[in-house]
C-alpha cells in the first residue's frame, strides 16, 4: 500500500519572446515516500495542458516537500519550442496566508535558461484539498481509500 497524492494546478503561462498570457494547468500524481523519505524530492507524472496550442502531453518533475512550501520542477515538451523545464516554489506567508497556500509563481527554463513564467493556483475550496488529493492504493494502483 501507498499514499498517493493527486493535484491540479490552473493559471497562466508567458513566454519572454510573445509576452502573451496563455492559459497553463497541469494534474500530477505523486507516490509519497515513507518517514524521513517524504521531504526528499517526489518524483511525479502526469498531464500538462495548453488551452489556447490545442495541447495536452505528458509531464514529469518531481515536488519537494519543504516546511515553506512545496517546489515543483516540471518537464514536458512545449509545442513549436521542444523541451522546457518549468519551476517554482510556493512561499507561506502568515500575512497572506491562503494566497501563499494555494499559489505558486513558476519560471520556464530552456537548456538553462529563462524563456518565461506562469503562476498556477489550487482552485478548488482549499478546505477539501485532504480530501480530494490524498488515496490509499494498493500497489496495483486499485484505490483503497480516500483520506
Amino acid at each position: 500500500m501507498r499514499v498517493v497524492m493527486n493535484e491540479t494546478m490552473r493559471g497562466w503561462l508567458e513566454l519572454n519572446e510573445t509576452r502573451e498570457s496563455e492559459p497553463f494547468e497541469f494534474t500530477i500524481k505523486i507516490s509519497l515516500g515513507k518517514g524521513p523519505r517524504i521531504l526528499a524530492p517526489q518524483p511525479f507524472a502526469g498531464t500538462v495542458r495548453l488551452k489556447n496550442r490545442d495541447f495536452e502531453g505528458r509531464v514529469e518533475g518531481e515536488i519537494t516537500f519543504q516546511i515553506t512550501g512545496p517546489k515543483y520542477e516540471l518537464d514536458f515538451d512545449f509545442p513549436g519550442i521542444g523541451l522546457v523545464r518549468v519551476a517554482g516554489e510556493k512561499s507561506y506567508s502568515i500575512s497572506e496566508l491562503k494566497e501563499s497556500l494555494i499559489t505558486c509563481p513558476l519560471t520556464v527554463y530552456q537548456k538553462g535558461e529563462a524563456i518565461g513564467y506562469a503562476e498556477v493556483r489550487y482552485e478548488d475550496p482549499i478546505l477539501t484539498f485532504p480530501l480530494k488529493a490524498f488515496r490509499v492504493e494498493s500497489d496495483n494502483g486499485t484505490i483503497l481509500a480516500n483520506q
